[in-house]
């Protein structure tokens, strides 16, 4: 099945600022000059805005006031007007002596004589008719409704109580002259009605009260609206009576009006938001409904609609003027820019040509240029000059770091291939000891056909140069502790040397050894000091591949040679010679090229011989050829340490005498594991094997034993460390009796140095094996 493409990444869109980032600097003024131009006009047109809303709201907020007392001149007129009605109600002759008669003839529980409620009634409705108001109602002076006028069924009917509403009881008990007490909002059958109630006279008695109002509903508030050329709102509490607003604003709650107290008339004009337009209010009290609730008249100017005007005249002079002014500002600003910019595009121009033709030497002549211009030429100039001189510094640095990470990146190649060399090296010892050790024991057998024996004579020989070999290669491939002992430089030579035998054969060249008679001993490192000779033989190697067959045959001859207190080793071959000497030392210095040379081995070997206090030259020889001359003191060596290398060897034990002795053997190659129980069995020694630590943990905690041979590395949780580990703890007295064999000791070398135990290394002979079991168990004896 094919797989899903991937899914497109779109580009990112580059951000506004990005794109004005990359314009050049006349579309910046340009812009900058516009924008700002804009921006003040914008910040000015606000500005008049504000002021002019300021001034807007001062003068409606003025023109409210002026109608918020002329609606409470109205009131006290309309006051007036009442009190001139009751008046007229007690001076008509028919109304007063049908009220009169009402007065003298009822009885209480009698009926009133209807004749006389029909002329009240007519009379009533005569001075409602002349009065033009929704609404007039006469009560005697119990409150009892006498006549009304009104709209069919919006009116009190005759025979209701009206004295539970406080303006009636008012007026029925009025003691005080009449005033604004006597205004209020009566409601009858859903419909209210502003109302002025006045009590009815008649000798300076009360025989009832008069009440003349208005209804309130939308023609109420139109009436009002176009009295007062202002919007009119009328709440009862928080219901809406009537209002003249649009339905968007009509229909706002009643807390967007504002509270309106008993003393609302004398608050200010305020400002409240009704949906989407502000308005100028003022409230205005009408008194309070049968419920108590304060029914409030609430004056509005809008606002939004004065101001629309004004600010449209406004934004069509900002839009126009300020369309020119921003023009103006470009043209200046594209003016400004070109003066600035000319010179400099010039001197752009020229930097342009530089870098098309890299002529850094090319100089810019400012001279006819504003001061600027001069000052940006003079420091270019400066910096071409120090670009030169830079770059010269850089490009060498360039190329002399490239070359030193390629010999780092070599050197790290060489120690990967050292540490794969020594887990190659330490795999090859485990079967090689089975082959050496197994032909040992073949040949110490007295019934071994002689005519095999030559043939066995001649494996065991080259099993040992394998065994030789493999032991140069560890040595080569680990790297040192540091730690130095007496050193036998002929036998060090022999060791390097034969590292690179074949090599020097397979490719026909010779390897001449004339190495001193005398003993070439001094105190040192012999891994380091065999790092030194094998790195000059690889080198003469290199060197002599290059000479073919135009030449006698290639040689390297090695010379060791004792003289007086100095040890000198000289490496000459017949090859081509070097091509400066005198920077052979130097580190990363190499003629070889990438990937065949670190040039680092040369320098690390004169830090070698320096370390060792002597010193190391290079020269080419007058005939052709290299020369590697070491010259180190012989002196150095401790004479204790001398005397312990001059003295003769105690002998050998004969591997065949008999070993008295109980051992456990641990070690995971079945093949090293069955020959030293084989070896152990020929010397009559009491021997228990096992293949792994846990094992020897369990073999262990049920017996003790006079030596415990273990391998060092092993596979699983217990190693030959965690066994020597487990021993030291639990059986404190076998941890001096403990031999280890290993193919490698270089990756445990601090441990073994700490605890001191003694060692055998893979492939070992049946002589080493048994010398040092006896070795181990002879430095029991005094212990004990």
């Amino acid at each position: 099945m094919a797989s899903a493409a991937a899914p497109e990444i779109a580009a990112p869109i580059p951000r506004p600022r990005s794109r004005l980032r990359l314009r050049s600097l006349g579309s910046k003024l340009i812009v900058f000059s516009t924008v700002l131009t804009a921006v003040a006009i914008s910040l000015a047109f606000l500005a008049l805005s504000l002021q002019i809303r300021r001034q807007t709201r001062s003068m409606l907020a003025e023109a409210l006031g002026r109608t918020q007392r002329m609606v409470l001149n109205l009131q006290k007129q309309s006051l007036e007007r009442l009190v001139r009605t009751s008046t007229l109600m007690t001076d008509n002759p028919t109304l007063r002596a049908a009220m009169e008669t009402y007065q003298t003839e009822v009885r209480p529980g009698a009926p009133p004589r209807p004749d006389l409620l029909a002329t009240i009634q007519r009379e009533a409705e005569k001075i409602a008719l002349g009065l033009g108001s929704d609404l007039l109602v006469v009560t005697d002076r119990q409150g009892k409704v006498l006549a009304a006028s009104a709209h069919p069924g919006s009116g009190p009917a005759v025979g209701d109580d009206l004295s539970p509403r406080e303006t009636v009881r008012l007026a029925l008990r009025q003691a005080e002259p009449v005033g604004p007490r006597n205004f209020a909002v009566l409601d009858f059958q859903a419909a209210h009605f502003q109302v002025g109630c006045v009590p009815i006279l008649l000798q300076g008695f009360i025989i009832g009260t008069l009440t003349l109002g208005d209804r309130i509903d939308q023609g109420f508030a139109a009436r009002l609206r176009e009295s007062f050329d202002s919007d009119a709102v009328i709440t009862a509490g928080d219901e809406i009576l009537s209002s003249t607003l649009p339905p968007g604003a009509s229909g706002m709650a009643v807390p967007e009006f504002g509270a309106a107290g008993p003393a609302a008339g004398d608050a200010p004009p305020a400002v409240v938001m009704l949906g989407d337009g502000e308005y100028i209010t003022a409230p205005l009290p009408l008194g309070r409904d049968g419920d108590g609730r304060p029914v409030t008249l609430h004056l509005l100017h809008s606002l939004t609609r004065a101001l629309e005007p004004l600010n449209r005249a406004l934004r069509r002079t900002l839009l126009s003027y300020g369309t020119l002014a921003a023009i103006l500002a470009g043209l200046a600003a594209w003016l400004v820019s070109r003066s600035i910019l000319r010179p400099l595009e010039s001197f752009v121009a020229f930097m342009g040509d530089v870098a098309a033709s890299g002529d850094h030497a090319h100089r810019y002549d400012g001279s006819a240029a504003s001061r600027e211009v001069q000052t940006l030429s003079e420091t270019y100039n400066r910096l071409m000059e120090s670009l030169e001189q830079h770059e010269r510094r850089l490009l060498s640095g360039a190329r002399d770091e490239i070359d030193r990470m390629e010999r780092l990146k070599e050197s790290e190649k060489l120690a990967a291939l050292g540490r794969l060399l020594s887990g190659a090296a330490h795999e090859i010892n485990n079967p090689l000891t089975g082959v050496v050790g197994n032909i040992e024991m073949l040949l110490t057998d007295a019934r071994l056909d002689e005519r095999v024996r030559p043939r066995l004579e001649l494996v065991r020989r080259e099993g040992q140069r394998i065994v030789a070999l493999v032991r140069s290669l560890l040595k080569v491939a680990h790297r040192d502790s540091g730690q130095r002992a007496i050193v036998d430089m002929n036998q060090v030579v022999r060791d390097t040397l034969s590292v690179r035998q074949h090599d020097f054969s397979k490719a026909g060249m010779r390897l001449n050894l004339d190495l001193s008679p005398e003993p070439v001993r001094i105190h040192g490192n012999e891994l380091e000091l065999q790092q030194v000779f094998l790195n000059i033989v690889n080198n003469a190697f290199d060197a002599l591949k290059e000479v073919g067959s135009s030449r006698s045959q290639p040689a390297l001859s090695v010379r060791t040679a004792v003289d007086g207190d100095r040890v000198d080793v000289t490496f000459a071959d017949n090859g081509p010679g070097m091509e400066s000497p005198e920077h052979v030392f130097d580190h990363f210095y190499t003629t070889k090229p990438v990937g065949k040379g670190t040039g680092l081995g040369l320098s690390i070997s004169h830090a070698i011989v320096r370390n060792h206090g002597g010193r190391i030259t290079a020269e080419n020889l007058p005939g052709g050829g290299a020369c590697f001359r070491i010259a180190i003191p012989s002196g150095a060596a401790p004479p204790a340490a001398a005397e312990r290398i001059d003295a003769p060897k105690r002998p050998m034990p004969s591997p065949r005498r008999s070993l008295h002795a109980s051992v456990l053997v641990v070690d995971d190659e079945p093949t090293v594991l069955d020959l030293q129980m084989s070896i152990l069995a020929s010397v009559g020694a009491s021997a228990v094997g096992v293949g792994s630590g846990e094992e020897a943990v369990a073999v262990l905690k049920e017996k003790g034993f006079d030596l415990i041979v273990s391998d060092l590395k092993m596979p699983g949780e217990v190693s030959g460390k965690e066994l020597f580990r487990w021993v030291e703890t639990n059986r404190p007295a076998g941890r001096d009796r403990f031999l280890f064999v290993t193919g490698d000791t270089m990756g445990e070398s601090e441990f073994l140095e700490q605890v001191k135990a003694r060692t055998l290394l893979k492939p070992f002979t049946m002589e080493e094996y048994l010398s040092a079991l006896r070795e181990t168990l002879d430095a029991l004896r005094p212990a004990a």
